[in-house]
């Protein structure tokens, strides 16, 4: 391989898609890929079965082998090609394991809902704007998610336990139904968990904190700004899965929260100018809203605010 055409290092956009912490043993295993020689200098199938087949007559011929310089030069042709291919299978190797190495991720766009199923059959169900990563050899090497935005999961039973991280917190099960809603970009940060059925550890990603286990009907928070996730406390349940129906349920939640949400459901822009009520609580219920325009008139009729459509979407304002 002419040297030239393999960079040094990963790019990138590649190497982001790895932890930290594993980086510097991906680059490495680019590097060595780079030692590899070009495919195309290698003797075909067909000019090998020709060499063989000479050296095969002439022993026929005689009954003896070729002379020792002869038989040399060819033993080292042999050793020549073996090796390239022996070159060549490392190359393969390598890509291979780089690529079963780099995770499979799944957003779904705002605007939209979309359904995951796992090779073991559990099935996420995804809200608008969420993302999900986890591993090509998932679930035979773990059944490790990484998770942002909100979804419902159904867990089958599985030897590894079903481990979601997200955004500084940790969710483990074996086999259950829960709701996870964990927006990295929300100003409170709350990370809710919910279970519908079975049993749920939850806890964040601090040492010395023991989990909390949640059980049906019932729902832990906790953010950076707590030492420990709440108490499991009960709560509608209807009301927490109200999004999988294309309901709107919002439960004393800050109005910039809200408008969050509403971008990534209507795939829309929402410009709050009004920073003062950015975290003003509010409580509304919506079974099925006709438009982000009839949300938008009612929270400003409560809030006393007013809003325009603007080139990119919507301007909020006193």
């Amino acid at each position: 391989m002419d040297k030239n055409k393999h960079k040094d290092t990963l790019p990138n956009h590649l190497l982001e898609e790895f932890d930290q912490n594993v980086q510097p043993e991906i680059n490495l295993i680019w590097e060595k890929s780079g030692l590899a020689e070009d495919p195309e200098t290698y003797l075909s199938p067909e000019e090998i079965e020709n060499a063989l087949h000479l050296v095969h007559g002439r022993i026929d011929e005689d009954g003896s082998l070729p002379d020792k310089t002869n038989t040399g030069n060819i033993i080292n042709g042999w050793i020549n090609t073996y090796a390239r291919f022996a070159v060549a299978a490392v190359a393969l190797i390598v890509a291979g394991t780089l690529f079963f190495l780099i995770p499979i991720t799944a957003t779904v766009p705002y605007g939209e809902m979309a359904t995951i199923e796992l090779r073991d059959g559990s099935i996420i169900e995804a809200n608008s704007g969420t993302t999900i990563r986890y591993s090509r050899l998932y679930p035979f090497l773990n059944r490790h998610i990484e998770f942002n935005g909100e979804a419902f999961f159904k867990v089958e039973t599985h030897n590894n336990p079903f481990i979601v991280n997200t955004n500084g917190a940790t969710v483990e099960v074996t086999g259950t139904q829960f709701n996870i809603r964990s927006w990295r970009d929300e100003p409170d940060g709350h990370i809710s968990v919910t279970v519908t059925g079975g049993e749920v550890r939850f806890l964040p990603g601090l040492d010395q904190i023991d989990p909390v286990t949640i059980t049906p009907g019932k729902e832990s928070r906790w953010s950076q700004k707590l030492s420990e996730p709440t108490r499991p406390e009960p709560v509608v349940i209807e009301d927490i899965l109200a999004w999988r129906e294309q309901r709107f349920v919002f439960r004393e939640q800050p109005l910039i929260s809200i408008l969050m949400e509403l971008e990534r459901r209507y795939n829309t822009t929402i410009e709050l100018t009004v920073p003062e009520v950015k975290q003003s609580p509010l409580t509304a219920y919506y079974s099925q809203p006709a438009s982000v325009e009839s949300v938008l008139d009612d929270i400003c009729t409560v809030k006393g605010l007013r809003y325009t459509q603007t080139t990119n979407g919507f301007r909020i304002f006193n």
